[in-house]
């Protein structure tokens, strides 16, 4: 539980943090203001040889002072923090433009509380008689989607910072507003030629690959790399070695012998980098319900990042302070569009669960009225919200990278035309006109050679198919069709079976005021899928963190 708290009142304003003074967090405090950030700034060295400043504290002082809460816009990396100037009476709270690095907070009994960890605001609000209680609806939201959408959390009344935004509390009036600091909505199209933009990705790419790698060089830590048989990894640690930055040791985790673990490794052996490797089988880790519960903080389904939590508790030396990846490339230079042009959202890449639809349905279709574009809510609502459990998992050891996630990356993504990106056609092209030898290699995904933009459609539609038929219906090598084939893992292990079934007894008492609810993850405990049984227990687990 590192971060910070803070507790707001008529009568007093108390703040404490809990991270250790390293990387680049830092607290200041004078008659006039208080600061804390805690994290990474990947831009730090820049702006300190613009401002000619030698020190980071002193730089953000003189930035605050110059453009108040707006200063924060110059920053990006792994962040987040508070200002309180006490000057205005008034107390910004942030979080970086990605919300990674998360902060909630709430608003109850004329007082405000705000914490960067859900479970220990929620003791909070316990210890001064605030007794809380859970949003159902949002409960109702994390089955149908398996995360909760926008800044919506298991709790009545508590609430996520949402990416890019900052919330501004008027000690004063004890109000609270919340503002966007850094947004995407209103971006124009990229205004150049399709050669010309691939050739900005080119650059935009090794400078955020360039930021990462000096940053381990300042932090005196080693270069430590995912790598796995997607795109995204691999392009991250090729463009390191392209720009003699290579990393020291890249890590895979995956069933042994899946494609993520045969063509990293060869991969990393055909570039000589120290390569290692963790395998999934078995999947006892399946247990560690609570455990990942209590990291998600309920917001998403602990599944999500079990397997991470495996691999890094696993992992020997872990003496780094960063680790590599190219977390959302794919859906930012394509995965998020279904057309060829700018479309509303609908229920694509958000539902894994139509049977709760109808219960969600109209707050549903409320928050996609306010998207003109199908890119922005999946970019909110399935890459911030769904796949930042892993880097809340991987910061119990290193903040997570990527270069795919800089503020110009997400900002010139966006500005591609629709037409270029459908199916990864722009991410193809740009893959075999500036890294050819990364198409030398299988991709997980289609089973073939990403040397041309056919196979995307040709390897997902037909050959991954045939495949998954082949493992599941002629040979039963059903453990084969998956970086972590959890169904497979539970239907072969009575113990796992039997931690479930136990699990699901001794809790479905924490239901028994909410009827509805109680009778609806029974059904769902009660089907024979895998993933079904873990919603269930997912709803259990968090009334047992949070309620019970």
């Amino acid at each position: 539980m590192q971060g910070f708290n803070i507790h707001i009142s008529a009568k007093n304003t108390a703040t404490s943090i809990f991270f250790k003074k390293d990387y680049d967090s830092f607290t200041l405090k004078n008659d006039d203001l208080e600061i804390t950030i805690e994290g990474i700034i990947l831009n730090k060295k820049q702006l300190l040889q613009t401002s000619g400043q030698s020190d980071f504290t002193p730089l953000f002082l003189s930035l605050y002072q110059n453009k108040k809460i707006r200063s924060i816009q110059e920053f990006d990396g792994e962040f987040r923090g508070y200002i309180w100037d006490k000057t205005e009476n008034k107390i910004f709270v942030f979080t970086n433009p990605t919300s990674t690095q998360r902060v909630f907070y709430t608003k109850q009994n004329g007082q405000i509380f705000i914490d960067s960890h859900l479970v220990r605001l929620n003791h909070s609000l316990k210890k001064n008689q605030i007794k809380t209680r859970p949003d159902v609806n949002n409960l109702y939201q994390l089955l149908t989607f398996g995360n909760m959408l926008e800044n919506e959390t298991p709790i009545a009344e508590v609430y996520k910072i949402l990416d890019g935004h900052y919330i501004e509390i008027d000690l004063k009036h004890l109000s609270v507003k919340e503002e966007t600091y850094f947004g995407l909505e209103n971006v124009d199209y990229y205004k150049s030629s399709k050669a010309h933009a691939l050739k900005d990705l080119d650059s935009l790419f090794s400078e955020n690959i360039l930021w990462e790698y000096e940053k381990d060089d300042e932090l005196a830590s080693r270069h430590f790399s995912f790598l796995s048989g997607g795109l995204d990894s691999r392009m991250a640690v090729l463009y390191a070695e392209k720009l003699g930055q290579k990393p020291d040791e890249v890590f895979c985790f995956s069933q042994s012998e899946y494609l993520d673990h045969t063509i990293s490794e060869k991969i990393a052996r055909d570039y000589n980098i120290p390569y290692r490797f963790q395998s999934l089988d078995g999947g006892h880790y399946l247990k560690y319900i609570d455990e990942l519960t209590t990291l998600s903080e309920g917001c998403g389904l602990f599944t999500g990042g079990v397997h991470i939590y495996y691999a890094l508790e696993n992992l020997k030396n872990k003496d780094f302070k960063l680790i590599h990846s190219g977390s959302i490339g794919d859906g930012i230079l394509g995965g998020f569009n279904t057309a060829s042009y700018r479309k509303k959202p609908g229920e694509f890449k958000i539902v894994v669960n139509q049977k709760f639809l109808p219960k969600v349905k109209t707050d549903f279709e409320k928050i996609l009225e306010n998207y003109q574009s199908e890119e922005l809510f999946y970019l909110r609502n399935v890459a911030y919200n769904r796949t930042v459990l892993g880097a809340q998992v991987i910061q119990q050891y290193a903040y997570q990278t990527s270069p795919f996630m800089s503020k110009k990356m997400l900002e010139f993504a966006i500005s591609l035309p629709e037409d270029w990106k459908i199916n990864q056609k722009f991410y193809l092209e740009w893959l075999n006109l500036f890294m050819p030898n990364a198409a030398q290699y299988q991709w997980e995904k289609t089973g073939m050679k990403p040397n041309a933009v056919w196979k995307n459609t040709i390897g997902t539609k037909v050959k991954k198919r045939i495949s998954k038929i082949w493992n599941t219906k002629i040979t039963n090598n059903i453990n084969k069709t998956s970086m972590y084939p959890y169904e497979f893992y539970y239907y072969n292990s009575t113990e796992i079976q039997n931690y479930y079934t136990d699990y699901f007894q001794s809790n479905l008492w924490r239901l028994d005021h909410y009827p509805e609810l109680k009778q609806d993850v029974e059904e769902v405990f009660a089907e024979t899928g895998f993933y079904q049984k873990t919603q269930a227990v997912n709803i259990l687990a968090i009334f047992k963190l949070f309620f019970t």
